[in-house]
């Protein structure tokens, strides 16, 4: 079973080029490795191409939730922080 690597975690200019977050201080105070462990067991897959990693995938549902956010949204979403995230890493 392989997971796919998002890559952009290991950027830190990531966090460092904005101010914090309600959702920094959400990422916290939230013990996540419980949540990898129990999320593992649903990620079975042993063919066809490497999975995103399941606990990236269920930051990205509760955001969709909490900003009610639909499935196209919230890629959209998510492609535009990237973008900006990469621009500002060029000085752009």
């Amino acid at each position: 079973m392989s997971h796919r690597s998002i890559g952009q975690e290991k950027f830190g200019f990531l966090r460092q080029s904005r101010s914090s977050s309600s959702l920094d201080e959400i990422d916290a105070l939230v013990a996540w490795e419980p949540v990898t462990k129990l999320l593992e067991a649903l990620y079975p897959a042993t063919k066809g191409e490497p999975a995103w990693p399941p606990l990236a995938m269920f930051k990205a549902l509760l955001l969709a939730i909490w900003y009610d956010l639909s499935d196209v949204k919230l890629a959209e979403a998510l492609d535009d922080r990237v973008v900006q995230a990469f621009l500002r890493l060029l000085g752009q």
